[in-house]
């Protein structure tokens, strides 16, 4: 089965079905788990791992998943979210902290990369709520639990793929890829770990630690240079 049709087998689960039952949001129909289609015509070069959509993100992937699975992605990928927020903020970085070391010829092709040829999921598919209204807190124990079942899925068929690396934002991300091993990911695909880049993290994108400035400098780098000439 090509990662393309296992994603559109997922995108059909019916949560209350197929979710595992520890995870709390099982239950709730009304909170969808939101499925990115991937890559659409161009290569499958990787693959994004953010923490968890949120409620705020539902009107937009309602809005996205009644097109064409080309549109519904696009649409998905030019919303002010995960993306835009990752290219955003390496860019600031290679200005700030890198000496402008990555021409724009080259931040140009990530961010075409990452916009065309990534698949973009998360850790825990159903949307969130921090303030515990619209739907449930993010909680790490329904996160691992989701990420059990279907990311590790995702990465095994992706796999198959030749896919070339993973990206992963946050801690919560980065501590389930350490809880599970070195068995997850194949030693062909590269895996990075970068900091979430919303809004609310900006701190750890402008690291005080010259050590912790010096990892994500090398990790934005080799990422963004693996990214040139695969369009």
């Amino acid at each position: 089965m090509s990662f393309d049709e296992h994603v559109k087998i997922c995108m059909t689960m019916n949560k209350s079905d197929a979710c595992p039952d520890e995870c709390e949001l099982k239950g709730l129909s009304d909170i969808p788990a939101v499925w990115v289609p991937p890559p659409q015509n161009h290569p499958f070069a990787g693959i994004i791992i953010s923490r968890d959509p949120t409620t705020a993100f539902i009107p937009y992937y309602t809005d996205a998943k009644s097109r064409s699975l080309s549109l519904w992605r696009e649409l998905l990928f030019d919303t002010n979210a995960i993306p835009r927020w990752t290219f955003t903020r390496i860019k600031s970085f290679n200005q700030r902290y890198m000496q402008g070391a990555l021409s724009d010829e080259e931040l140009n092709t990530f961010r075409d990369t990452l916009y065309h040829s990534v698949y973009w999921t998360h850790l825990h598919k159903c949307c969130t709520d921090k303030r515990g209204e619209a739907s449930l807190k993010f909680r790490p124990r329904n996160a691992y639990s989701c990420a059990d079942r279907w990311l590790c899925s995702e990465i095994e068929s992706a796999s198959r793929e030749n896919i070339r690396f993973i990206v992963t934002l946050g801690k919560d991300v980065e501590r389930w890829f350490e809880r599970k091993g070195d068995d997850l990911v194949d030693q062909t695909i590269r895996l990075y770990h970068l900091p979430h880049p919303s809004g609310a993290n900006m701190a750890s994108w402008h690291p005080k630690d010259k050590q912790a400035q010096k990892r994500l400098e090398e990790n934005i780098y080799h990422l963004v240079r693996e990214c040139q000439e695969i369009l």
